[in-house]
Parts: C-alpha cells; sequence; structure tokens
C-alpha cells in the first residue's frame, strides 16, 4: 500500500507544494515517486494518480508481468519444470550442480509445483508444496516423511534456480515470491536450518567400526581397504569424494603433502585446490596403497566409487547398532584431535580447509568447556582430600 505525503514550502517567488509517493516492505522503501506544484489540489491529484500506479506496478512485479520502460519483451513463458530440465543441463549452472542439489532438483519434477508457470509461481503455491511435502510419500511400501531441514533444501535450490532465469535462460520469472513465502514457513514450521552437529565416535564405537569393516575387507570380492580410508579420513580431515580423487602425481614425498583438487567450497566452486599436511600415519596410509595398485598404471590413489566407501560403511555402522553417527562426522573428529594435540586453529584450518573459522571455533570451545570442567572437579576434590587430611 503506498503512503502519500504533501509538503508545504515557501520559496521566494512563492508557496509550493511537493507531493511524495511511497511504497516500504519490511520497513524498507522500495519504491518511490515524487513532484512539486504551485497548489495542493495539483498535488494531491497527481500523487493518487501515482500511488496507483506504484501499486500496480508492484503487483505486475509480483506476478512477473512487469518490464522496466526500456526492457524488451523477450522473456520465454516456461512451466518450473522446464527451467529446472535447462538449468540441471545447460553447462553454464550444470558444472556447479553438487550431488544433493542435482537430486532435490530432479526429485521437485515429481512434484505439483513442476507444473506451475513460472512468472506465476507465487508464495502460496510454495507454502502448498511444503505442506505436501511433509505429509510424506509412500516409497516401497514405507511411508517416508521428511524433516522441515529437508524441505528447507526444496525452497533454497528451486529460488538458486528462478534467480538465474531471466539472466541466463531468458525466462520471464516472478523473484518475489521467495522472499514473501520464507517469514511465513519459518512461522508454520514448514522448514528450518539443519542443527549443528557435534557428534564424535566413541573409542569403542571406532574400535568396533574397524573390526566391522576389516570383516567386509576379508571378503573375496572385496576390493575397498575400508579401514585405511577410516584411518585416513581421520588424520587429513578429508571427505570420501575429496579422498577418492587424490592423484600419485599431486604427492609431495620430500615434505609429506598432498594437493586436494576442487575442495568443496560454497564461494568458490572450480579451481579450488589446497596443498594439505599429511599428519600423523596418514603417508605411511598412502605408501601402502602402492601395494594394491601400480602407480604407474593408476593415477589415482583410491581409485573407488565414494558411493561404494559410503554404502558399507553405513552397513556396517547399522549392523553394529551405532545410531547418529555419520561419515562426515570424522571431518569433526579429525579437527577435534589435532586441537587435543595443541596445534592452533589456522593451522587446523589448513588440514580441514575451513575459510569459515567459526565452525573449528566452536570445537575450541566445546574442549576449553571440558578441560575447564575436569580440571575444576579434579581441584575440588584434591581441596576435598586436603581436608579429610586435616581431619585426621
Amino acid at each position: 500500500m503506498a503512503t502519500v505525503s504533501i509538503e508545504k514550502r515557501k520559496l521566494k517567488d512563492g508557496v509550493s507544494y511537493r507531493a511524495r509517493v511511497r511504497i516500504t516492505k519490511f520497513g524498507k522503501v522500495i519504491d518511490k515517486a515524487e513532484k512539486t506544484f504551485k497548489n495542493r489540489e495539483t498535488a494531491a491529484a497527481w500523487a493518487k494518480k501515482a500511488a496507483k500506479k506504484l501499486e500496480e506496478k508492484q503487483v505486475e512485479i509480483a506476478n512477473g508481468t512487469y518490464f522496466a520502460p526500456n526492457e524488451k519483451k523477450e522473456y520465454r513463458e516456461v512451466t518450473v519444470g522446464e527451467l529446472i530440465k535447462e538449468y540441471i543441463t545447460n553447462p553454464l549452472t550444470s558444472k556447479d550442480l553438487g550431488r544433493t542439489k542435482g537430486f532435490v532438483l530432479e526429485s521437485l519434477l515429481n512434484h505439483d509445483i513442476a507444473n506451475k508457470i513460472v512468472s506465476h509461481l507465487t508464495h502460496d503455491d510454495l507454502i502448498s508444496h511444503c505442506k505436501i511435502r511433509l505429509q510424506g510419500q509412500e516409497i516401497n511400501n514405507k511411508m517416508v516423511i521428511p524433516s522441515p531441514q529437508t524441505v528447507y533444501h526444496d525452497v533454497t535450490y528451486l529460488h538458486s534456480v528462478v534467480k538465474v532465469a531471466k539472466s541466463i535462460f531468458k525466462v520471464n520469472a516472478n523473484l518475489s515470491y521467495h522472499e514473501e513465502a520464507i517469514p511465513l514457513l519459518v512461522k508454520l514450521g514448514l522448514i528450518g536450518r539443519s542443527k549443528k552437529r557435534n557428534r564424535r565416535p566413541t573409542r569403542e564405537e571406532l574400535r568396533l567400526l574397524e573390526e566391522g569393516l576389516e570383516k567386509r575387507e576379508s571378503h573375496r570380492s572385496a576390493k575397498i581397504p575400508f579401514c585405511d580410508i577410516l584411518q585416513f579420513s581421520i588424520f587429513t580431515a578429508m571427505r570420501v569424494g575429496e579422498i577418492t580423487k587424490l592423484k600419485w602425481s599431486d604427492v609431495d614425498h620430500e615434505h609429506k603433502t598432498i594437493i586436494v583438487r576442487d575442495r568443496k567450497d560454497p564461494r568458490r566452486k572450480e579451481d579450488n585446490n589446497w596443498e594439505v599436511p599429511l599428519l600423523a600415519d596418514a603417508y605411511p596410509i598412502l605408501m601402502k596403497q602402492k601395494e594394491r595398485l601400480d602407480p604407474e598404471k593408476q593415477n589415482l590413489i583410491f581409485p573407488y566409487n565414494p558411493r561404494s566407501i559410503t554404502a558399507g560403511w553405513q552397513r556396517v555402522r547399522a549392523k553394529l547398532g551405532i545410531e547418529d553417527l555419520r561419515y562426515h562426522d570424522l571431518r569433526r573428529e579429525a579437527a577435534s584431535r589435532l586441537a587435543e594435540q595443541g596445534y592452533d586453529i589456522r593451522t587446523v584450518a589448513k588440514v580441514t580447509g575451513h575459510k569459515n573459522l567459526n565452525i573449528l571455533y566452536d570445537i575450541y570451545t566445546a574442549l576449553e568447556i571440558k578441560t575447564l570442567s575436569k580440571n575444576e572437579y579434579e581441584k575440588h576434590q584434591l581441596k576435598k582430600e586436603a581436608e579429610l587430611q586435616e581431619g585426621l
């Protein structure tokens, strides 16, 4: 809704009236118009027309039908599903497509929202989609109900597609639906951000996992060195996908380092190569792989499918009954061990690849609290023992 104000101004040559029209959203001015007139009646009449024009403009923007005066109407009208298909096949956008994002976008093709025209997409459509998703669906005779955190992926990944509809695909798009929907989706509890994880495997869990993975390795058809990869993950803080891309040609045998190519980084998708130190037993584990494969014939150090590695780990973990432990939690275990060994936070970041040190600060804070609690307990126990000795 537009707000109108008329300001009376005294000038040397007489009186003038400045009419102002503004449209605000969430406390911010998103559009405005103003003009000065000789009398109040003319100013008021102009302001009334200007307010109506700005309000109509906002409706067109919301519907995806507004074009600037100098903007050619060269945009196409397509469905959400058609736009997603173009997005996941276009070289410009598909190169940044991770496994999770690709899976989510492809799954959206099976929902009603895929049949909506992109320029007609509204916050009501998104809210309706999230409600339906949270009702669950039957997969292999089993009802699967996603969490609000999972549904949040639908919302964010769809927005990333619609955001480039005009610039890359020349598709007419409504960009306001997202910001209108988010506050309502959060308020209704239909979406939620993933909770921070602080899970670390216990020594007993690691022992059991190694035993289970060793048994899996002993099968005749087994080719993957699960135990080596598990230990290597903990010593290097690398993701499975990074480990399976490591090359012999990137190993610096003199300085005991290796280059991790295209390391995961939300801000930088390409040429994000890190030289990582091979600490503790990481280098011996690496060299052990030469016994399995000839480096002259195979440049990859761990030439295995990352999904097969993760699947093997998950089966062993499930068989052991270990709950709420993900392979990715080994990165926290790796960072925590380095912190416990006295490495400063920036050195740990060089190993883990974290550019946002706040994530590592959480680990250091947790360790400091545990150390402080342990020290205070020990002081308390010593004080009690001293008091008992004095009483004897």
